[in-house]
């Protein structure tokens, strides 16, 4: 059985931020059983370091150990890792029988796809970061307002909701990126990244749009937008990827 690390949120909203996305599209890809622990935002290192699960990084102080979400535990080979494109890379190579999501000769051009991913979608920060909170529990509220104001400079995230002209500047920016994304999809033949072949760049995709799905709600003007941009991509892009987005049971 592996276990994966999701990040809690409010009632019945389950899965909603993207890096565990992408994990849980990967193990419903490959049909491998796992079940979910949800952890509060300020738990996490407390959590990991309970489960033996590594850090993912250091702090830009070069010394202090970063511990995120997603994470996962493998019973059947005691492997436990975070991060999504490691725990992809690992399932792929842990259980090659299952389909790939970094098929035979697609590594190279998937990680660069991964790299320039995020990159492509920053204008999206200013729009998501102060609607977090509200997915949250007071507590992991509380702790996302104190940490995310210190890694943007110090700037609260009450100021960061944009208005006006600014706001339709921004949004068009981040229209920008998705049309960037669609230029790259429209060079295949085939729905996907590699035409008719699912791969973990599509999973990045899909989870990135499941986040903003959630986080500005599926009813509002914002989610309508992006669902009408590039003749309707990324609706279709969901849609074509929904038996892979199922969700486990919370333990």
């Amino acid at each position: 059985m592996i276990t994966l690390y999701d990040l809690k949120a409010k009632g019945p909203i389950g899965t909603w931020s993207p890096n565990p996305w992408k994990a849980r599209y990967v193990l419903n890809y490959k049909k491998l059983p796992y079940r979910i622990i949800y952890t509060e935002f300020p738990d996490i290192e407390v959590v990991s370091k309970e489960a033996g699960i590594p850090p993912y990084g250091k702090k830009p102080d070069g010394v202090t150990p970063v511990y995120t979400s997603p994470a996962i535990i493998d019973d059947a080979t005691g492997t436990a890792l975070s991060d999504s494109y490691k725990i992809a890379d690992y399932l792929d190579k842990a259980y090659p029988d299952t389909p790939k999501v970094f098929p035979t000769g697609s590594e190279a051009l998937q990680a660069a796809f991964y790299a320039q991913f995020a990159p492509t979608l920053s204008a999206l920060v200013p729009f998501v970061l102060p609607k977090v909170p509200a997915m949250l529990n007071e507590r992991s509220a509380e702790y996302y307002v104190r940490t995310r104001a210190a890694i943007f400079g110090g700037k609260p995230l009450d100021q960061w909701e944009l208005v006006g002209e600014e706001r339709s500047e921004a949004w068009g920016k981040m229209k920008a990126g998705f049309d960037k994304l669609d230029g790259w999809l429209s060079k295949g033949s085939g729905p996907f990244f590699m035409g008719d072949v699912v791969t973990f760049a599509d999973f990045v995709a899909a989870a990135a749009l499941q986040g903003l799905k959630i986080i500005f709600g599926e009813n509002s003007e914002e989610w309508k937008d992006i669902t009408e941009w590039n003749n309707g991509r990324w609706d279709r892009l969901l849609k074509d990827l929904e038996e892979y987005a199922g969700v486990d049971v919370e333990n």
